[in-house]
């Protein structure tokens, strides 16, 4: 697949970088005494990464600059291994500050006339086959968009040879940007692109999808771990599931089958507490149990094809978990509550209607206290709903993640499931 992709790859849609004549035999010149210094004096190596941060060119120099100064930090890792971690915190650091100031909401407005996408899980119509040449009108995307080539690139030939996965240089590769996940993206809200870096290497082999997903769960029920990073983590776990067409749908099952275990013990532990009229408290509940719809929104289809799958969703008892006292579809977006609402009453797996009117007609106020010993109310759109693997609208790296992702369906195309009259399109941004 990988060697498919790279031979159908356009070379037009490049970032070429300029450099002149008489400066490559300058960075060929650096290269080589930085190599032969750190051969002779191996701790010298630990001095050039506070270099190598000090003198990154910020996000507003042009794009050339920044290509030229990434390959040549990525060229040196060849004979600086020892610090490619740091080299690679130091650079995916900078593509986030980027990456924060460009937002999709913003790419799309300005790539409007290109590009229709719609978020969390609206159908998006965004062109896969489309490889525009011409770059992106948004500045800040189309440098951020030259660097995720750049960085594409590297993961590439780092981990593939002659089309084939290299698994212990991949494993290695992967742990260090797990590591960078944990330290740098983990803890970034709103990124849209660089954390498809992950993405990317995850399909390399399943025990690299696997172990991402298992750091995220691991994250999520550590008690140790701050609310927003448990939030967080479950987050990039559930969007991952429903976007990577390379986890297969027995992986999905079982993965959402953890989920729905641990909130059934969750509704089963608050039953028998008193004290539990502020949602405050249940923050990690109400992430994990809008995970658990979401996943399904998107997976549906594939689910309705096994033989036995929506036995096992069956099985789940999901609406004993939506009708439990904690109330979980007041806190979930109205876009996932909506679509699952429709899904679940064509398969008939909950019933959820009575819920949401229930919910509409004793809607609560839009407060909520900070201290968890104040009776406060946590507001409807407050559950932290940030889906990390929403639609790619980068267009040159774009390449390396459609053939992995999986776009939302629309329900038409769907010949395993019951048609539903009122079944509308959702559009959430």
């Amino acid at each position: 697949m990988y060697a498919q992709q790279n031979e159908s790859y356009d070379s037009n849609i490049h970032c070429k970088e300029q450099i002149s004549a008489s400066r490559l035999p300058l960075h060929d010149f650096a290269h080589e005494t930085l190599q032969h210094i750190v051969l002779i004096v191996p701790l010298a190596s630990t001095l050039l990464c506070p270099i190598a941060e000090q003198h990154f060119p910020f996000m507003t120099k042009e794009t050339n600059t920044q290509i030229i100064y990434v390959k040549n930090l990525l060229r040196s890792l060849s004979y600086l291994s020892i610090q490619r971690l740091r080299f690679l915190e130091i650079i995916l650091s900078k593509l986030l500050r980027s990456d924060v100031h460009a937002s999709r909401q913003d790419i799309i407005r300005e790539e409007s006339s290109n590009i229709e996408a719609e978020l969390v899980f609206s159908l998006e119509q965004l062109d896969t086959n489309d490889n525009n040449t011409k770059g992106m009108k948004h500045d800040q995307a189309d440098k951020l968009d030259c660097l995720m080539l750049v960085m594409f690139e590297y993961i590439t030939s780092t981990c593939i040879e002659n089309g084939t996965v290299n698994y212990e240089q991949s494993k290695s590769l992967f742990r260090d940007l797990l590591s960078v996940f944990n330290r740098i993206l983990l803890p970034t809200h709103d990124s849209s692109h660089v954390q498809f870096l992950l993405f990317y290497i995850c399909s390399f082999h399943t025990d690299f999808s696997d172990e991402f997903m298992n750091n995220c769960w691991r994250t999520f029920v550590s008690p140790s771990v701050s609310m927003t990073f448990r939030q967080a983590s479950i987050c990039y776990l559930c969007s991952l599931i429903a976007r990577a067409k390379y986890i297969i749908i027995r992986s999905v099952l079982n993965i959402t089958q953890l989920m729905v275990d641990w909130l059934h013990a969750y509704v089963s532990t608050t039953e028998t507490t008193s004290g539990n009229s502020n949602p405050n408290r249940h923050l990690p509940f109400y992430a994990i149990c809008q995970a658990v719809l979401y996943i399904f929104i998107y997976r549906h289809q594939e689910i309705a094809r096994l033989h036995d799958g929506i036995d096992i969703v069956l099985k789940w008892r999901i609406g004993r978990i939506l009708s439990s006292e904690l109330n979980p579809l007041k806190y979930s977006l109205p876009a996932i509550t909506h679509r699952f609402a429709q899904l679940s009453r064509n398969y008939q797996i909950a019933f959820c209607y009575s819920i949401i009117e229930t919910n509409n007609r004793y809607s609560l106020p839009e407060t909520f206290a900070t201290n968890d010993n104040q009776n406060g109310y946590l507001p409807s759109n407050i559950l932290y709903s940030y889906f990390p693997f929403d639609p790619y609208v980068l267009k040159r790296s774009l390449i390396y993640i459609q053939s992995l992702y999986n776009d939302y369906k629309d329900e038409n195309d769907d010949s395993n499931m019951p048609k539903d009259s009122d079944d509308n399109d959702v559009s959430v941004y």
